[in-house]
């Protein structure tokens, strides 16, 4: 492509890794990564997007009617959230490619009709919360397990794949103290070498699956991305689109239930054997012996009396229970004396055991979870890709109603019925009083001279036309109740500015001649030529211009106050003369104007209009001043 040079080519091969990859990604318009590569402009890069698209930038020609468009796709992208829409909005242009002003006429229309009765702020809010899913996963070390390997290949190799960034590894040559690690995962390959006797070892072939060796490392990409795949699943749900993402939520679930607080066993175990103390000591002093049975306590004999070992049977049997009930553990830490004596070593066997066995039965069922997962990673991320793209959907369909915009009709003419800037729009959405204007162009009438007051509108009329034309090649719609746009290849829009010198007027020229040959149907407008150039040679620029653009399909609105001399140097039967007329001042001293243009009208320029007004606001001595001048009206 012209103008991309091979350092940028070679920084955009080794960004997506191969040319294949990279095309796949930009037809797919997934262009964040060329977006953000160092060196390359952002303009260069949306160069680079519609070239292989093979879209077209031509249509706007000049810098002021870009300056409308860009305009346009700011106010889209204040309703997008993922840098995929907001990318792909940068990449919308108008086209004369009317296939493709449909398809974006259906696409906003199908998502209008999609999120018609829905709540569009809940939207936007869980769209602030979904990115893009993440494989840069940041090992978590975990001490409290450690590989051991049988064969010495199998420790380099682990070590090769960085296994040693999330756990302890050891080659069991070494001999390895393997003291304080709640379970051992050995790993071996003929078993010749036997672990030590432990219940917290759990022996894996060498041969098995990276997840069942290391599942966090599979279990990691899902919990980092867990807060994104619930809001893609609230959303998707919330849009009525199917989803596998609940199955991965529930399996993680399972995974969470087993990291929660280990059983306090020491402070249960105290706590049943308190209120045991007290039931022995309450029960005893309520029972009678007999002289046998005193003289059984008070002789060497290690026995107790029976009543009194029924007594502890019973209310240690309930402890028992009340054990088992509250730790999910079958044990017996209680010895009978009075108070109760705790069997310290029980308790640590039943302390190690269970920290094992829980250990185990979750590494067990992080290996199911695995297993389970591992068929939805390609659906989910799907499923959230399609998400992320659907903003851009939404993004349009939002700004459509927020603009409150209209599919336009496309045929041979200018129609516009209660049509409007969308700055004023935007205002008349935050309370401000605006008029809508209602207007037309034809084939017969294409050329137009626009007259009228200062201050009263003339420019954002043009500006609003220039809108229109822009925004129904783009195909989103146009800010009017109704309008009917005929097919343009090309729009100029020439702003008026303060004179130009010599090389400026040269380039002005440079790019205005351009309008007025070629076969492309066309729209130009030009706001005030004589603020560009003296009024005698704009005369002339403009009658030369009109000359040849007359019979062809074009359109032109050309503001100027030099209507009448025009006139009189042309005999073109197409030109009309259109006028926006100031009617007076309100009580604030405001220019009180009818914005529709009236047809077949010179309108005049007013400027006592606003002289009254700078008058009847000013002090003296200038008040004196502007009223001399008023007087010569």
């Amino acid at each position: 492509m012209k103008g991309v040079g091979p350092k940028i080519v070679d920084k955009i091969i080794t960004t997506y890794g191969s040319y294949d990859k990279f095309l796949n990604k930009i037809q797919n318009y997934e262009i964040d990564e060329l977006m953000n590569i160092a060196g390359l402009s952002q303009k260069k890069a949306l160069d680079i997007i519609h070239y292989i698209h093979g879209t077209s930038n031509d249509y706007i020609k000049t810098p002021q009617a870009e300056d409308i468009y860009l305009d346009i796709i700011d106010r889209i992208n204040e309703f997008s959230t993922t840098e995929y829409a907001k990318n792909r909005i940068k990449l919308l242009r108008p086209t004369n490619n009317y296939d493709e002003i449909q398809q974006m006429n259906n696409l906003i229309e199908d998502t209008l009709d999609e999120i018609k009765d829905l709540d569009l702020d809940y939207i936007h809010d869980l769209y602030k919360m979904i990115k893009p899913l993440s494989d840069e996963i940041t090992p978590r070390f975990d001490d409290s397990f450690a590989i051991v390997c049988e064969e010495y290949d199998d420790y380099l190799n682990m070590l090769h794949k960085n296994y040693n960034k999330y756990t302890n590894i050891f080659p069991i040559e070494d001999q390895p103290n393997l003291d304080g690690y709640d379970y051992i995962l050995y790993v071996y390959n003929e078993y010749n070498i036997e672990p030590p006797e432990s219940p917290n070892i759990i022996s894996i072939k060498n041969t098995a699956d990276e997840y069942e060796i290391l599942p966090d490392i599979i279990l990691q990409y899902y919990t980092k991305n867990r807060k994104t795949l619930e809001n893609v699943y609230k959303l998707r749900t919330y849009l009525n689109k199917k989803s596998n993402i609940k199955d991965v939520l529930e399996v993680l679930d399972i995974i969470d239930s087993f990291t929660q607080k280990d059983v306090p066993i020491e402070q249960i175990v105290d706590e049943v054997k308190q209120r045991a103390d007290d039931k022995i000591n309450e029960q005893i002093q309520q029972i009678a012996l007999k002289g046998d049975e005193i003289l059984q306590l008070l002789g060497s004999s290690d026995e107790l009396p029976p009543k009194i070992v029924e007594i502890y049977n019973t209310i240690l049997n309930d402890a028992q229970v009340e054990l088992s009930e509250k730790t999910g553990i079958l044990f017996d830490p209680f010895i009978i004396q009075y108070p109760i004596k705790i069997d310290e070593e029980e308790i640590e066997r039943v302390k190690q055991n269970t920290i094992a066995n829980k250990q185990i039965r979750q590494y067990e069922e992080k290996i199911r979870a695995c297993q389970q997962l591992q068929q939805y990673k390609q659906v989910i991320q799907q499923e959230t890709q399609e998400i992320i793209h659907y903003n851009f959907n939404f993004a349009l369909a939002c700004f459509f109603l927020y603009y409150n915009l209209t599919i336009p009709t496309i045929a041979d003419e200018y129609i516009l019925d209660d049509a409007l800037h969308i700055r004023l729009q935007q205002e008349l959405n935050d309370g401000s009083i605006m008029q809508k204007v209602t207007y037309n162009l034809s084939n017969d009438e294409n050329i137009i001279l626009l007259t009228g007051a200062n201050s009263g509108g003339k420019t954002t009329l043009l500006e609003m036309i220039a809108q229109i034309n822009i925004m129904t090649h783009m195909g989103i719609g146009v800010c009017a109740k109704n309008a009917v746009i005929p097919k343009t290849d090309e729009i100029y829009y020439f702003t008026k500015q303060q004179s130009l010198n010599a090389g400026a007027f040269e380039t002005f020229l440079r790019s205005f001649i351009p309008a007025a040959v070629g076969d492309k149907k066309k729209l130009v407008l030009i706001d005030e030529l004589e603020s560009i150039t003296e009024l005698e040679a704009a005369i002339k620029i403009i009658i030369g211009f009109i000359e040849l653009i007359q019979n062809k399909n074009n359109y032109a609105i050309i503001v100027t106050h030099m209507a009448p001399e025009i006139l009189k140097q042309t005999q073109n039967i197409n030109i009309r003369v259109d006028g926006i007329e100031a009617q007076g001042l309100d009580e604030n001293y405001n220019l009180i104007v009818d914005r529709n243009p009236k047809i077949n009208y010179l309108a005049k320029s007013t400027p006592e209009l606003i002289l009254k007004r700078i008058y009847q606001k000013s002090d003296e001595p200038e008040k004196s001043i502007y009223k001399e001048i008023l007087d010569k009206f």
